[in-house]
């Protein structure tokens, strides 16, 4: 203990403290870091820099008494501190002058330290790297009598934005989430929910049990099949008690844990056993089925546990309530919110199938949980205008008695560039920690702070894009739209972004704001560069606020911003910014931009001499694993890199998925084989593969006796416009005498423009 406080000690200003804080006589590692982040704010609030310090025993007033002891259970009012709700926070000036700080858990102190700081002193953490900190004159502590109360409703609260997770364990607790902190238990550690999502796989895995007891997996079509592709028999009894079991290990061994995910996997392969449908006849449909197992397990750990729900979803096929069985007390309901129209509230014309579901499942069900969908998951990076629905649908899920909410944003990849993702963040965790905040005070100041001069701007776009939205309510606002024609008109897009950028040029020079007016300015760029034909004709044809617009000067713009913003990828499935700017150069600025990493490796004898390029799929982006075991990424000595990709040929689906594509056309060439099962002839199809949307589709063309064998051969796809391609994909066709289909790499050469002019120079 004594060490420990000398290292707290050491790291703060100590010299002759003016303020002593008083600790627990043996406080936690969660109160020491209270204190360190006590000690570091405090003196930055006054230009006189009050110094603080640990005191073993008070000696003076006033004082700062920080942590759960025993007399700060008196101060509060207490009997137990077992009183308070999860994450709630405590302070409190006495007659005397002193400070006490505490809270519930591992977290609540910390941030009842937080609290503090914002409501007496005005302090605003905007960003991880951007905080607000008012300075006076001279420091004091809160008034006498000050008492300040408070636990969200929401005891697991997410805002799955990377930009959180990154920020690293200060700025998530700041921001009052309390989500990706499993490895930092000195910051509080995480509440989130075990096993996540989707756990009959994670519970009972096929590799782990299908052998011996195939009976406790789903029938489906005539046969039981395992794996995150399929689901379990829920009327098993076995099953369900080694599923009891498995529950009991995982609690305890997560003692901290409010939430167990007891819940589907993520497909709508149900059993169709005789006794699955039969419960099914008889009690109302598959939630009643699930609801049935869930209890049951609910049941077996709620005496052990009676702290803890059983977390189940609300969605696919068991979205709809239940007919005739109710969860039990301890069964927590995950209602998700795919299908909703994001655009406009749960309770409006837009979304009344969801809200009337929702409406009931809360008269149903005790606890509610919610996932909810606040982006675009296929283009992270476009203007996304729901910023007017996230405070009236929170409150919403308070209503439905939700006691965790997972807002699900930008949460793996590019950072800033995600629609103003700072401000996204700043909102939406400010509501989950109280959702009662106004909104647009909340927009309004961190505008203002953030964005400084650039505030004006930043508040045109948001107004302004609001106001479209509403006009528009047959927009196509779901979380995996490919653009924004269905809510903003050319002209309007086109006078709102010379309006923006105005800002960008006034900025330009300001090197805290105009990075910050450059970003927030980026979104709405790469929506209008989108729409190649505004800025492909003669300036002299195009929309007045574009005229004087050099196409070539914005694309390289953009880049520059993007690697500004340290992007890491545009969509949920990592699409890389050169994707994205391949093709603008390529149509503005007449030159071709290669993805990186192109696979090392001799040029194929029948290409030797022309200048071509080479990648394995994986090199190309996102290679689409839609289904484990159905392709791999194997070995393969005959293959350049000694890898390749292998699928059987007992499916059609387009599980190869090469989206990174140089933006061209191109010939286009695959190196593949086959192998042949042992007794059988090499015949008939065995892949198709091609260019989607734009073609060419190849399918049965490329036969066994082509390619069988260890050897890979070069086979010519055709001529293939790569600038209106989604995808490249690949896909084995079902053949009863091939075993695998072997993929090494995607080969192209003589790349033009549209108009069949030669790209030249390209750029490796």
């Amino acid at each position: 203990m004594i060490s420990r406080l000398l290292a707290l000690l050491l790291c703060m200003t100590a010299l002759l403290p003016a303020y002593q804080v008083i600790l627990p006589k043996d406080p936690s590692d969660t109160e020491l870091t209270a204190v360190k982040e006590l000690a570091k704010y405090l003196p930055l609030l006054s230009k006189e820099e009050p110094k603080i310090g640990i005191a073993e025993r008070q000696t003076e007033h006033p004082a700062i008494h920080v942590g759960r002891s025993a007399e700060a259970l008196e101060v509060f009012g207490l009997s137990d501190w077992n009183e308070l709700q999860p994450d709630e926070v405590l302070y409190r000036v006495t007659d005397d002058g002193d400070l006490w700080i505490a809270g519930e858990g591992p977290r609540g102190t910390i941030y009842a330290v937080y609290e503090m700081l914002e409501r007496e002193y005005g302090v605003r953490f905007l960003t991880a790297d951007d905080e607000y900190i008012p300075q006076a004159e001279k420091f004091s502590l809160p008034a006498i009598r000050t008492f300040h109360r408070y636990a969200s409703p929401f005891i697991v609260r997410t805002a799955a934005y990377d930009l959180v997770r990154k920020g690293g364990p200060a700025f998530i607790c700041k921001t009052r989430t309390n989500s990706f902190m499993a490895s930092y238990p000195e910051w509080g550690g995480q509440d989130g929910i075990i096993g996540f999502v989707h756990t009959f796989d994670q519970f009972l895995p096929g590799e782990k049990y299908f052998a011996a007891h195939p009976e406790w997996y789903a029938q489906h079509d005539g046969k039981r099949e395992a794996g995150p592709y399929n689901q379990v028999c829920l009327t098993n009894k076995e099953m369900r008690q080694e599923l009891v079991k498995i529950v009991r290990q995982q609690l305890r061994q997560n003692p901290t844990y409010h939430f167990i995910s007891v819940s589907q996997n993520d497909n709508q392969r149900y059993c169709q056993c005789d006794e699955c449908n039969a419960f099914v006849q008889a009690h109302g449909n598959q939630t009643d089925l699930l609801l049935d197992c869930v209890n049951e397990v609910a049941d077996a750990i709620a005496e052990e546990f009676p702290s803890v729900y059983v977390d189940t979803l609300a969605y696919n096929y068991t979205r709809q309530p239940p007919k005739s069985i109710s969860p039990r007390k301890n069964v927590a309901i995950r209602y998700c919110t795919i299908e909703a129209h994001s655009f406009f509230p749960l309770d409006s014309e837009q979304n009344q199938a969801l809200f009337q579901e929702m409406n009931a499942w809360r008269t149903i069900a005790n606890k509610m949980l919610i996932w909810n969908y606040l982006t675009d998951f296929s283009k992270y990076y476009l203007p996304h205008p729901n910023w007017h629905v996230i405070e009236q649908d929170t409150r919403f899920f308070r209503e439905c008695r939700a006691i965790n909410i997972f807002q699900q944003g930008s949460h793996n990849c590019s950072g800033r560039i995600a629609d103003l993702a700072d401000l996204r963040v700043y909102l939406t965790s400010r509501l989950l920690w109280n959702p009662d905040l106004n909104a647009k005070d909340l927009f309004q100041e961190f505008c203002d702070l953030h964005y400084g001069p650039a505030a004006p701007y930043v508040r045109l776009y948001l107004d302004t894009v609001t106001a479209l939205v509403r006009k528009h309510p047959d927009a196509l606002d779901t979380c995996y739209a490919i653009n924004t024609a269905s809510w903003i008109s050319d002209e309007e897009l086109a006078d709102l972004w010379a309006r923006l950028f105005q800002g960008v040029k006034a900025l330009e020079s300001d090197p805290v704001h105009g990075p910050r007016m450059a970003i927030a300015a980026l979104p709405l760029t790469m929506a209008l560069m989108e729409r190649q034909e505004l800025l492909l004709a003669s300036p002299e044809k195009r929309l007045a606020p574009l005229q004087d617009v050099d196409p070539v000067a914005l694309t390289k713009w953009c880049e520059e911003t993007l690697a500004l913003a340290e992007n890491d990828g545009l969509s949920e499935g990592r699409d890389s910014a050169g994707y994205w700017l391949n093709k603008l150069y390529g149509l503005h600025a007449h030159r071709l931009v290669l993805p990186p990493v192109p696979c090392a490796g001799n040029t194929p004898a029948e290409l030797d001499g022309q200048p071509c390029w080479a990648w394995n799929m994986e090199d190309l982006g996102r290679l689409s694993l839609n289904s484990p075991g159905t392709v791999t990424l194997a070995d393969d000595a005959n293959a350049v890199d000694g890898k390749a990709f292998r699928m059987p040929c007992t499916h059609h689906e387009w599980y190869v998925q090469a989206r990174n594509l140089p933006r061209a056309t191109f010939d286009v060439y695959l190196e593949i084989r086959c192998d042949i099962k042992a007794g059988c002839k090499a015949e008939g199809p065995v892949i198709s593969f091609g260019n989607y949307p734009a073609g060419p589709y190849v399918d049965g063309k490329v036969t066994a006796d082509q390619i069988a064998g260890p050897e890979y051969k070069l086979v010519k796809v055709g001529r293939s416009d790569f600038t209106k391609a989604n995808y490249f994909y690949c896909a084995p066709v079902v053949n009863p005498n091939a075993e695998w289909i072997w993929i090494d790499r995607l080969i192209v050469t003589n790349p033009t423009d549209a108009e069949g002019r030669p790209l030249d120079p390209p750029e490796e």
